[in-house]
């Protein structure tokens, strides 16, 4: 049985991994650490768990920290995870980091948008970009995964395919997520009566932090460098995600043929699914990917709609999937 660490444990994506980790066959939690939460059971914080784990929060300076786990999920906020995965590695403890600190190749990049110097380029290269849909093989015996940023992922998975195998223009994603994203701390944007009855298109055009993640990922795996827009939009829902995808062709497809390459490109993934329908609600609490690929009315713009849980396929569900991969566990363990 696998012993598990989770560090940072008390926010929403450390919730959503303990939950799964519940349900997994091969692996069992041994500790969660949380600064705020130290000494309080888990089950205070999350009253989901009652009856489920009479253990507490030990704090992060815990001398156990890297003796009583034989794998790490990192689930602390972007510069506050960089020291925790480095000192686990060192410790030769496989880690995958749900920050955002490893997923950037460019330590330009990353200073720009993340306004810090990455301490760490050497252990930079070694990380491995953690979406098993496209880079599977790589994740398989890796030791530090670097989880996705939600919405990139979200925008990944729905291009990929197109840049992959036609000639893509241009990429413009309007790209939903639910309040959940933001993360458990109160703050003026995330108060109901800010978010009830809105939606408040934020960090527009290239300014996000994704945006630069989906532009190096999709480069890394096509060989091909798309120019892309970006609209990150709040919208009053707990969690999920949809992003719709348009993507300018130099030449023309037919829908079916689209649909087509879509459907060949997922085939043998078993949380990408295709349905009639796309609907937040249809993903929710799940590790799944909805995606349509609609008839645009124009053969030189595709149209794409992907949609998925934000907290679990866009982080935790996603995060354990690497586990399962780098452990040579059954992929969707705990998941399904």
């Amino acid at each position: 049985m696998l012993k598990i660490g989770i560090i940072g444990g008390s926010g929403l994506t450390g919730r959503e991994i303990i939950k799964i980790l519940f349900k997994h066959p091969d692996a069992r939690i041994s500790y969660v650490t949380s600064r705020a939460s130290a000494g309080r059971k888990i089950s205070s914080v999350f009253p989901e768990f009652l009856g489920l784990t009479d253990e507490s929060f030990i704090d992060p300076s815990d001398g156990k920290l890297f003796t009583d786990a034989d794998f790490i999920f990192v689930c602390l906020p972007h510069t506050d995870a960089m020291d925790f995965v480095k000192k686990a590695r060192d410790k030769g403890k496989p880690v995958v980091d749900l920050s955002a600190d490893y997923r950037l190749k460019d330590v330009k990049t990353y200073a720009k948008f993340y306004k810090s110097t990455h301490k760490y380029p050497g252990l930079l290269k070694q990380a491995v970009y953690g979406l098993p849909e496209l880079f599977r093989d790589r994740i398989k015996g890796a030791q530090l995964v670097a989880n996705c940023g939600c919405h990139a992922s979200c925008t990944i998975l729905g291009a990929a395919p197109a840049l992959k195998h036609l000639p893509v223009e241009s990429i413009i994603s309007d790209s939903k997520t639910g309040i959940s994203g933001a993360g458990n701390k109160a703050v003026a944007s995330g108060m109901y009566i800010n978010i009830n009855e809105n939606v408040t298109p934020y960090n527009t055009g290239f300014k996000h932090r994704h945006a630069p993640e989906i532009v190096e990922v999709l480069k890394s795996f096509t060989g091909k460098k798309p120019k892309l827009v970006l609209t990150p939009q709040l919208t009053p829902v707990d969690r999920g995600m949809l992003a719709t995808i348009y993507m300018k062709l130099k030449k023309g497809v037919a829908a079916d043929k689209a649909k087509k390459i879509y459907t060949d490109f997922y085939k043998d993934e078993a949380f990408v699914r295709f349905p009639e329908d796309i609907s937040m609600h249809n993903n929710q609490n799940t590790n799944f990917v909805d995606i349509k690929v609609e008839d645009s009315g124009q053969k030189d713009i595709l149209l794409v709609v992907v949609s998925f849980d934000n907290l679990v396929k866009g982080a935790s569900g996603n995060a354990v999937q690497n586990m399962n991969i780098m452990m040579g566990f059954e992929e969707s363990a705990g998941l399904i």
